[in-house]
């Protein structure tokens, strides 16, 4: 190797790692986010006077955000990551401070819906970034990378919401924390750059509209994997509403769990979580993205048969514990929609899959959740029984095709 290629090699690994490090903080607050609506439930329920049944609709109505970020997702086949991300980002800190004035269970809905729809924006566009301009041999380890700074960020509310209850800000205090992406926008600005693969294959030219969109998925090419990809985010997202958003729920009012024993267990579950992060994208790269879906995805179902199964505090806590890890499923499948679809489509097909399709999952669950436990008489035995749907992840994973070391034009 010439002293020329080493310098550009050098300043490349540079740049990637710069990249990576400023997208990782805006990645880290979708996990803020997510886990800040399951960790605040039981007070916003109080100060707002409602119960499950209520907080099961409202939380169906701000996950619809998730599916209309189809529209704003697409943008980025026609304009360009770069502002996509950008303008997200703004978006999401702005709606995140307003929610701390939401004087009502209505107004916290609505204004949550529009941040859910701009939070899934800016992270869509962060791992499509990171998937279009790193290399194919790491590009699992830095989405690895990414999520576990966002299993950094799932931690925070747990952490933080002892101390803010015990301030005049309460519980909202937390959602001044999660406008902190704002500070990162200068940066996102000035050093991101679109990635070479989008600029060449021209995909800021017109487009054609959602039914052309549809077809060229449905095209034989494309169809299995489509079919594939929107039934592995069904799942995964329907886990998610079914199993996580009502975890502080569960343990407060049917464990007779505090806010210390959520604060207790939450560093475990940070170190879990980012290990799960990046043993996902270390397995990806090295026994293939079909494998450690799988095996993630067993992982989930297990852990949700501990927090709503088991008896006894140590199981609970284990199971919430070995769910953070789980969690590195996320990446997976980030990785794999990214790597399935032509670039000139690729943010379209992950607004398909993803968003128009596979968030469906966390409308409906928490939704169900709500309902059930009103028929059973227990939040637990609700979400037991529909987070074992997590499991049709496994024939979804298994029809996909493997990508593990393939560049973006061979996949």
């Amino acid at each position: 190797m010439t002293a020329a290629a080493a310098t550009t090699g050098q300043e490349s690994r540079a740049s990637h790692a710069g990249l990576i490090a400023m997208l990782a903080f805006v990645v880290m607050f979708e996990g803020f986010d997510l886990n800040l609506t399951s960790i605040i439930l039981p007070y916003a329920a109080k100060a707002f006077g409602v119960g499950p049944a209520d907080l099961g609709a409202a939380l169906s109505f701000i996950a619809l955000g998730a599916i209309c970020a189809y529209l704003t997702l697409r943008l980025a086949d026609r304009f360009g990551r770069k502002p996509v991300l950008v303008l997200s980002s703004i978006g999401f800190s702005v709606g995140t401070l307003l929610t701390a004035l939401a004087p009502g269970l209505a107004s916290f809905t609505a204004i949550q819906f529009v941040t859910r729809l701009l939070l899934v924006t800016q992270v869509a566009s962060a791992y499509t970034i990171v998937s279009e301009t790193l290399p194919a041999a790491v590009r699992g380890k830095a989405n690895g990378v990414l999520g576990a700074c966002a299993s950094v960020g799932a931690a925070l509310p747990a952490m933080l919401l002892a101390p803010l209850l015990e301030t005049a800000l309460g519980w909202r205090g937390l959602f001044l924390v999660g406008a902190m992406p704002l500070l990162v926008v200068p940066l996102l600005i000035r050093f991101v750059r679109e990635p070479a693969v989008f600029v060449a294959d021209h995909a800021g030219e017109t487009r054609g509209g959602p039914v052309a969109e549809l077809r060229r998925l449905l095209r034989p090419d494309l169809r299995t994997r489509f079919v594939g990809m929107s039934l592995l985010w069904f799942a995964l997202n329907f886990f998610a509403g079914a199993a996580t958003y009502f975890f502080t729920y569960h343990v407060i009012d049917e464990r007779g769990w505090a806010a210390r024993d959520i604060a207790l267990i939450a560093p475990f579950g940070l170190a879990a979580a980012a290990g799960g992060y990046l043993l996902a994208g270390f397995c990806m790269d090295r026994i293939g993205r079909r494998t450690t879906a799988l095996g993630f995805v067993t992982l989930s179902a297990l852990s949700a048969g501990l927090i709503y199964g088991a008896a006894g505090w140590w199981p609970v806590a284990a199971g919430w514990v070995l769910m953070q890890g789980a969690m590195g499923v996320w990446i997976v499948g980030f990785t794999i929609n990214a790597e399935l679809f032509p670039t000139g489509i690729r943010a379209t097909a992950n607004g398909w899959c993803h968003n128009l399709i596979g968030r469906w999952g966390l409308v409906v669950a928490p939704l169900l959740v709500g309902q059930v436990a009103r028929i059973a008489g227990s939040t637990g035995a609700a979400c037991l029984l529909l987070s074992m749907v997590v499991l049709i992840a496994i024939p979804a994973v298994l029809i996909l095709p493997e990508t593990r070391g393939r560049s973006l034009v061979e996949t």
